[in-house]
């Protein structure tokens, strides 16, 4: 799926984003919560990442991990590194981390409304991330920038839209707002947390063609959170599958959903309404995702597995690649020798 754009700006490059052994926990009066637990993957410039899996799989605090937006307490990430372009963002100081933060790694939330300050023009939120970032920039030349953004995001009527305040503005605009502000200081990635959320089909097709349109011109790397795997299907290059706080399954798109190892992986992908199956009843994977203070032993998969066998509930197994494949990783005890010893 990568484009010609991807391997100019260095899409087959070396990473620009590597999460290596990620720990994130949650100290409560309950005790402790392992949100994510040994994470670990890549991603290159041009590149779209998808993160995929139910709600409460992690999705959403890995990214916010990444931007050091984790609510601390009682979030804490207690192991593992975050190397963008070599430099480890766990270690930053807070000051060091704002450099990064919106300047050469931006965020699009999922609901604009609760993102977007209700009394400040959205032009003037749009040039302040801007003027934040370059100190020595006049408020004119921001004002400037601000208004080719929200051309650029395909706004009607920019110069009115400038002067516009958020509740003014349909959810789709609104979307639109929130995506010029993150492109606005030209980001080296973009972390799109369920971008059409709560938008209309027609909307949300729009959303998705801008964002995947900034990719291909600007070679930014995109990693997209979202729980449509229609979405993945059109929009990403690689996947990553989570469950409850861990990867399950790491590869490419077009492999994902030609061969998926994960049983996990293979539910999502079953669950996909098609029109062969019409009259047919929908699937749905049985159970539902473990509460964190509930995690069972061994597979965390492993109640909801149809394959699941004892080596499954003693033991945890590893993130290994499938018939020797790097590319293509899955952390399932039938791709392992152990496999038959398990029943």
């Amino acid at each position: 799926m990568a484009s010609d754009t991807q391997d100019r700006q260095g899409g087959q490059g070396g990473p620009l984003l590597e999460v290596d052994g990620l720990c994130v926990t949650l100290f409560t009066d309950a005790g402790e919560l392992r949100c994510i637990q040994d994470l670990s993957f890549s991603m290159r410039r041009g590149e779209t990442l998808a993160v995929v899996g139910e709600s409460g799989c992690g999705k959403s605090m890995t990214a916010l991990s990444i931007m050091d937006l984790i609510p601390k307490p009682p979030a804490k990430i207690v192991g593992g590194r975050i190397l963008f372009e070599g430099t480890d963002l766990v270690q930053l100081p807070d000051d060091r981390m704002r450099d990064y933060r919106g300047n050469e790694i931006s965020m699009i939330f999922q609901e604009p409304m609760t993102s977007l300050n209700p009394v400040m023009l959205c032009g003037k939120q749009i040039a302040e991330g801007l003027l934040v970032h370059n100190p020595d920039m006049a408020k004119a030349e921001a004002d400037a920038k601000a208004l080719d953004m929200i051309r650029f995001v395909g706004i009607p009527a920019p110069e009115k839209v400038f002067k516009s305040y958020p509740f003014e503005l349909s959810g789709g605009m609104r979307q639109r707002i929130m995506i010029a502000m993150a492109l606005a200081c030209e980001p080296a990635m973009l972390i799109c947390d369920e971008p059409t959320t709560a938008l209309d089909v027609t909307i949300q097709a729009q959303v998705l063609q801008l964002i995947d349109r900034m990719r291909q011109e600007t070679g930014t790397a995109v990693m997209l959170i979202t729980h449509d795997m229609g979405v993945v299907s059109e929009m990403a290059d690689w996947v990553l599958v989570m469950y409850a706080g861990r990867q399950v399954e790491y590869t490419r798109a077009s492999e994902l959903f030609a061969h998926p190892a994960h049983p996990y992986a293979q539910g999502l992908i079953d669950s996909i309404p098609s029109m062969d199956a019409s009259g047919e009843r929908l699937y749905a994977i049985p159970g539902n995702v473990p509460m964190l203070n509930e995690l069972p032993s061994g597979c965390l998969f492993n109640p909801r597995c149809p394959y699941a066998r004892d080596i499954c509930r003693r033991e945890v197994p590893g993130f290994t690649p499938v018939d020797g494949d790097e590319g293509h990783r899955v952390a399932c005890w039938k791709y392992t020798d152990r496999w038959e010893e398990g029943r």
